[in-house]
């Protein structure tokens, strides 16, 4: 049961992580729009760095508790319940995992598909 549930909560840390580095983005750039209202015309040239600074401290920063559950998780159940509950993780996990990346690969699929109608202009009053 431990095991199944271990993808699932990987990407629940993942998508928390990926929302709160998204909400420092728009932060940012709202900053630079408010301080340097030309960057909406073309005029000024907006600060790609600081972006790109936001984004590469985020994703290490959040990536920390994610990768403490994947290398942590084993060695507690292993410690704590012996191997036989080893033997019960680890397949839960990939099983569960792979369930959860077809899900994943379809559903991208699905919004890509969304995406390029919607730009084809279908969506249109």
């Amino acid at each position: 049961m431990v095991g199944a549930m271990l993808p699932y909560l990987f990407s629940a840390f993942t998508m928390k992580s990926v929302g709160k580095a998204a909400l420092g983005m728009v932060e940012e750039i709202r900053r630079q729009i408010r301080e340097q209202p030309g960057i909406l015309t073309g005029e000024v040239e907006p600060d790609y760095k600081a972006c790109i600074r936001i984004s590469t401290q985020e994703s290490l920063k959040e990536m920390i508790a994610p990768g403490c559950l994947v290398i942590f998780s084993p060695l507690l159940i292993g410690i704590a319940f012996g191997p036989k509950a080893i033997a019960g993780l680890l397949p839960g996990s990939l099983i569960s995992g792979v369930q959860l990346a077809i899900s994943a690969a379809n559903t991208g699929g699905a919004w890509d598909n969304a995406k390029k109608y919607i730009e084809a202009g279908n969506m249109a009053d």
